[in-house]
């Protein structure tokens, strides 16, 4: 998985945290208001390996929640975060004396396998086991409505990567890229990351084409705002070798954010030209780019 994976999720945990709550039970009608996103620590400690990367504290006084649940948002499979997860639930549990249930949140099949497999802390009969709730690609839906896109971003975001790798995923992949491109530039730039990190070649080579269309709407603003805010980077970082070295210093930063790897040889292509114009169509391309070749293509 794309090293963004990890920051996009927990990044959508914050920012919408009802979506969560509705995907484990939407069954049940929660007032957003009710729903508090507290401290990440879980017990009175205050170590790496006892902060949960949310937690919703869920009633009208987040003093005394009538539910809490335990937000971890997970790219990999890691034996370690098997070992902590029952703390977390124990250590909530003990603060708060609520309900309290873990929910994993992840785009990856294998890896929602994998957390959803029961835990179970001793041996002797009655041993303390629990299993995480798991809200994987089968637990989300499939957004391909623009206007519920619009209503929720978060969840058409989740749902373009969630399903990335299946027949017709370019249809919600445009709708979670144009959900997008209202949002603060920060998390609009990292969602146009990880939905195109995570479609399928089709797909991919589908939206490339869109977004090289002259008409298409996002065929500028897209690409030009990951232009943009990394040229504006390389300034606040105090570039003043002249304009063209202060893009090709953006244009480096920008491959490094996509994860397209360079050669010394690439960098130094980069960093010795001197046409803004030939510079900036390179940055453009870094949108929809795999390789540095693709970057580079006449």
């Amino acid at each position: 998985m794309p090293k963004i994976t990890h920051e996009a999720l927990v990044k959508i945990l914050r920012h919408d945290p009802k979506l969560l709550v509705d995907l484990v039970w939407p069954e049940r009608e929660v007032d957003e208001g009710s729903i508090h996103l507290t401290h990440t620590e879980l017990v009175d400690v205050n170590l790496p390996e006892v902060r949960a990367d949310g937690v919703l504290l869920i009633g009208d006084d987040p003093k005394a929640p009538e539910w809490s649940l335990i937000a971890e948002a997970q790219d990999c499979i890691d034996p370690k975060k098997r070992r902590r997860w029952p703390g977390y639930v124990t250590g909530n549990f003990a603060r708060h004396g609520c309900p309290v249930d873990l929910v994993v949140l992840t785009v990856d099949r294998e890896i929602a396998a994998w957390a959803s497999r029961p835990i179970t802390v001793g041996r002797l009969p009655g041993a303390l086991t629990f299993t995480p709730v798991v809200v994987g690609p089968d637990q989300i839906p499939w957004i391909t409505d623009p206007e519920a896109a619009r209503r929720s971003p978060e969840l058409a975001v989740l749902s373009a990567v969630a399903h990335g790798d299946e027949p017709g995923a370019e249809a919600i992949a445009l709708v979670a890229l144009s959900a997008s491109h209202d949002l603060d530039n920060d998390r609009e730039i990292l969602y146009v990351d990880l939905v195109l990190h995570h479609l399928a070649p089709a797909a991919r080579a589908l939206m490339e084409q869109l977004m090289a269309t002259s008409n298409y709407e996002f065929q500028s603003d897209f690409a030009r705002k990951y232009y943009f805010q990394g040229k504006a980077e390389g300034e606040a970082c105090g570039e003043a070798r002249g304009e063209a070295r202060g893009e090709a210093r953006m244009l480096l930063q920008l491959l490094e954010r996509r994860g397209i790897a360079t050669s010394e040889q690439d960098r130094e292509r980069i960093a010795s030209c001197s046409e803004c114009d030939q510079l900036e169509r390179w940055a453009i391309r870094v949108l929809t780019a795999r390789t540095i070749a693709e970057v580079f293509e006449d």
